[in-house]
């Protein structure tokens, strides 16, 4: 028989709308791996996050932050197949903070660093690297690095990394503020442009410029709608741009991106979503939706610079994928959304790069999201470059 410990009460907690003790104890006894449980072992697994505040009388805490974040993780994990108790482990949870805040480790420094003995560092590594949280960068001497991708995402969010954790594999990319309307403007046409070229818009720079002017193009009526709601969208973003991040926001964003485009604009869509040429699973019950957007926007809280953070809540918005279509629209205003903040130009990139755009997302998700936040950071840099030196 496996072990009950607090992170299966709390996972299985959430499932219930109204839970009581004895409720509990049958819905757990309900998996073979828990069926002789006692309600004394669930007792005190309440206790232990009451202790935490995670939990209060028999119910989640969802007044402290960090039950959605805990939450979160548990059902990415679940989703991805991982075993969640392994990797909560006090001294996983330590060999993993140790060896993400140095990026990359021997293992006999891991060794020397966590005090635990080299088996038992090799040991808990294992499990690490098994999950996907790390990777080996060479084997003889054994060297390791940490991965950044959905996962550990969740997972570091909920162990409360320092933001050096997150911003240091990324520096030395120095992108310019915004400084004239003029390079406003030009930004808002990029951006109006990539972001509806990336999803199939067949628009050109001067298609773009007509349709803000209200001149004919030969574009699909689709097309068009597609072109003005992102414009309309990234109007609204510049009138909240200095406001905190909210679900709402974003719903009422949504709603703009996406009228007349699909059926219910602005609301989550609860329910299996796939992309064509994706194994992706996205998340689909409004619990894990929902759990996982505030877990989220818990990150955006963070002390985390604003050009690594944009990129990084890009590709987690992306990966939980709310909306039943335009979520990399969205993602990417959410990006863009966290740089006005910060007084930085809208994020952009050349259209003509969609497929290298595409193809860094899908690496993320199978390893690490390393190359999507530097392909954001290069074209932005790029791209303003260009502007710039064009005058504006």
């Amino acid at each position: 028989m496996v072990t009950l410990t607090k992170y299966d009460v709390f996972f299985y907690l959430s499932q219930i709308e109204k839970p009581e003790k004895k409720e509990l104890a049958r819905f757990l006894q309900m998996n073979l791996l828990f069926k002789d449980v006692s309600e004394r072992s669930i007792s005190k697994k309440l206790a232990e996050l009451r202790k935490d505040k995670l939990v209060k009388g028999m119910n989640i805490n969802y007044e402290n932050n960090k039950s959605y974040d805990l939450l979160a993780f548990l059902f990415w994990a679940k989703m991805r197949g991982k075993n969640y108790n392994m990797l909560l482990e006090e001294r996983v949870r330590e060999i993993y903070k140790t060896l993400s805040e140095a990026n990359s480790m021997n293992l006999q420094d891991v060794v020397m660093k966590t005090g635990v003995s080299r088996p038992t560092a090799f040991k808990y590594l294992k499990v690490l690297e098994e999950n996907g949280l790390i990777s080996t960068v060479k084997k003889k001497p054994l060297v390791l690095k940490a991965n950044l991708n959905d996962l550990s995402f969740f997972y570091a969010n909920f162990l409360d990394l320092s933001s050096e954790v997150f911003e240091k594999q990324f520096g030395g990319i120095a992108i310019p503020k915004i400084y004239s309307k003029k390079l406003i403007d030009a930004t808002v046409r990029l951006h109006v442009r990539s972001s509806t070229v990336a999803e199939g818009n067949t628009a050109t720079e001067e298609d773009v410029e007509k349709i803000f002017g209200d001149y004919p193009v030969g574009l699909t009526p689709r097309e068009v709608t597609e072109i003005l709601n992102m414009h309309s969208a990234v109007n609204n973003l510049f009138s909240i741009s200095k406001e905190n991040i909210s679900i709402d926001h974003i719903k009422s964003l949504h709603k703009v991106l996406m009228n007349n485009l699909v059926e219910k604009p602005g609301e989550f869509h609860y329910g299996t979503k796939r992309i064509m040429g994706s194994k992706t699973t996205f998340p689909a019950s409004k619990l894990v939706i929902c759990t996982c957007m505030h877990a989220l926007l818990n990150f955006c809280k963070k002390d985390v610079g604003p050009l690594v953070l944009g990129p990084i809540c890009h590709f987690i918005f992306v990966s939980i994928h709310p909306f039943v279509d335009g979520n990399g629209r969205m993602a990417r205003l959410l990006h863009s959304w966290i740089l006005l903040k910060a007084s930085y130009p809208l994020f952009v990139f050349e259209p003509e790069k969609r497929n290298e755009y595409f193809k860094a997302i899908e690496l993320g998700r199978d390893e690490s999201m390393y190359d999507f936040v530097m392909f954001c950071l290069r074209e932005q840099k790029t791209c303003l470059d260009e502007i710039i030196r064009k005058g504006y």
